[in-house]
């Protein structure tokens, strides 16, 4: 991975951190099965424990945001017992959710991953501590336990001796205990009423994740030391082209669709075709920078959503696979030093013919909708 310096590793492990939990509350949400009464208040039970650990550890932390040089040490509150009750309650609250979803052993598979990501990130953030505050910190780690839960409280030190709203709102914390309240009331309409999503094709709603974490892999993964070629990449380059053609092979995905889902690819597709064409004006910022803040942080990104739109008016689940995994086999083989990616030339020619693919594949989707 580059150089990003201490604060953008930080940030990059803080994506790393966020993806896998959205992922796998779309798909909890894609495929929830109602559980028993008897979980479902188990469920309630641990995303509100969580919740209310998360606010209440919010309301102590001397610090907004990632970008301020902390300058004061917070033992108060949750942090007398525990140095990371932010991670400890989302922990909590993501068993919660499985549990709501119906998939509490899946919760099995989810907790290494996000605990091993997690971990990267306290270590991260340790480090910062320790060069930060020196001896207080490392006494704060002798006698407060990383992940367990300490019985006897240890002596206040630091700031925010007691729990302050300022802080807690400064935190961001109300927006974020109700998002996660709003995400409780949905699994628990699941339950009355049943998950909606049931009525759609299994492949579809593995679709929708896919395209999605695909995404997440080709935007948010910094670019490696690509001076030599990778032969790990490489055969990720190659499993991921062989389980690909295996898929489309023998998987129902070439049937065309029509009606509602036919319109809502013409419209996804037509919109992600102009969005490349956007770029690709004469005249447009440089795109090329890494900056996560830019939509086409990277060449790949860009050629990825143009070959998903592309996917998408074929009108099959075939299109869309096909642009999702082309797009990651041959990002691998960027990380293996095979290929050199670059974006979109910014020329009138090109924008011109790009606009011209998009505006006559969409007039034949529409015009084979209407016949």
């Amino acid at each position: 991975m580059s150089d990003l310096g201490d604060y953008g590793n930080r940030l990059h492990i803080r994506k790393d951190k966020t993806n896998p939990r959205r992922l796998a509350y779309l798909a909890l949400l894609l495929f929830a099965s109602p559980p028993h009464w008897s979980w479902l208040a188990a469920g309630i039970a641990s995303v509100a424990t969580g919740i209310a650990l998360h606010g209440w550890a919010a309301g102590y932390l001397a610090r907004a945001g990632y970008a301020e040089r902390e300058t004061k040490l917070t033992v108060g509150g949750p942090y007398r017992h525990n140095r990371n009750p932010y991670y400890l309650a989302q922990m909590i609250m993501d068993l919660g959710v499985f549990i709501l979803a119906g998939h509490p052993l899946f919760y099995l598979f989810y907790f290494p991953v996000i605990f091993f990501i997690y971990r990267r990130w306290v270590a991260n953030e340790e480090r910062f501590l320790e060069n930060q505050f020196g001896e207080p910190y490392l006494a704060l780690k002798r006698d407060v336990p990383r992940w367990g839960l300490g019985i006897e409280r240890v002596p206040v030190r630091g700031s925010a001796p007691s729990f302050q709203w300022a802080i807690f709102r400064l935190n961001r914390e109300p927006a974020r205990s109700l998002s996660h309240l709003c995400f409780l009331v949905v699994f628990v309409l699941f339950f009355i009423f049943g998950n909606p999503f049931a009525q759609i094709s299994i492949l579809v709603r593995a679709t929708v994740i896919a395209t999605i974490a695909v995404w997440l892999v080709l935007h948010d993964v910094y670019p490696l030391n690509v001076s030599h070629r990778s032969l790990g990449w490489s055969i990720v380059a190659l499993c991921s082209a062989l389980v690909t053609a295996i898929f489309l092979t023998y998987a129902p995905v070439w049937q065309p669709w029509f009606g509602t889902s036919a319109w809502i690819a013409i419209g996804l597709g037509v919109c992600l075709g102009l969005l490349v064409w956007v770029t690709a004006l004469p005249g447009r910022a440089d795109l090329s920078a890494t900056s996560s803040k830019k939509f086409f942080a990277r060449p790949i990104c860009q050629w990825y959503v143009l070959a998903l739109s592309l996917g998408l008016l074929s009108f099959t689940l075939a299109g869309v696979w096909l642009g999702t995994m082309v797009s990651l086999t041959v990002w691998a083989l960027q990380i293996a030093g095979l290929l050199s990616i670059q974006m979109v030339l910014q020329r009138f020619n090109v924008s011109l013919c790009i606009l011209a693919l998009i505006v006559c594949l969409g007039g034949l989707a529409v015009m084979r909708q209407l016949s």
